[in-house]
């Protein structure tokens, strides 16, 4: 019997990375900024809103994107920062916080193992990306640490990672959306191996193993 010719389309995408980074940028700024009391935390459920409407959408769906846009890790990545930041929208909207919650602290210690095997990964390839989940996983961890009922200054040393991070994301916003516009290797990304041969190699480099790929194989 014949084989029966299978065509394959591959549709471009713009990337997903500068829309997550800005919105992750924004929203640890602004729960940075209720940490450190320069937001009044009469003001936490507004603030608790813009997780919700603002920053976890912009989260999700890129997410979705880069699924579309077979990067697996970053759609990963961009997921789990999505629905984090709606739990903790959800969870500022419910009123007064107590500075010692075993749920979060759990919950936080859980993301934080999350972030440190994906940061693993990413610095194959994207090692700026890398970075971000590396403060983004003591971030995290530090957060652990005062939910848990750690020492007082976990609680500020909290908002200033977060701080930090929402710099590093800002940076690799602008990167990144510098890269995908001009359409060519950046160096302001870094990127090294793989990612690096995304935009320097050719096209059929990027499609030699297509078949193998989620959504063309029969099998996850």
């Amino acid at each position: 019997m014949a084989d029966i010719p299978v065509q394959i389309v591959l549709r471009p995408y713009a990337s997903s990375i500068p829309l997550a980074s800005f919105a992750f940028g924004v929203g640890n700024v602004l729960y940075s900024a209720l940490l450190l009391h320069w937001i009044p935390a009469a003001e936490s459920r507004q603030v608790g809103l813009m997780l919700l409407a603002f920053v976890a959408p912009l989260e999700l769906g890129p997410s979705l994107m880069a699924f579309l846009a077979r990067d697996a890790g970053g759609a990963t990545t961009f997921a789990i920062f999505g629905a984090a930041w709606v739990i903790q929208g959800m969870t500022l909207l419910g009123g007064p916080q107590t500075p010692v919650s075993p749920a979060s602290g759990a919950f936080l210690l859980c993301l934080a193992l999350c972030l440190a095997m994906l940061s693993a990964v990413t610095f194959r390839g994207k090692p700026l990306l890398g970075a971000v989940l590396v403060i983004a996983m003591l971030r995290t961890s530090v957060g652990a640490t005062a939910a848990l009922g750690g020492p007082v200054w976990a609680t500020k040393a909290t908002a200033w990672c977060g701080l930090l991070l929402a710099l590093l994301a800002f940076y690799s916003a602008v990167a990144f959306l510098e890269e995908d516009v001009t359409q060519r290797l950046s160096p302001l990304t870094f990127r090294t191996g793989e990612a690096r041969s995304a935009l320097e190699g050719e096209l059929k480099d990027q499609i030699s193993k297509i078949e193998k790929e989620a959504g063309v194989r029969k099998q996850l």
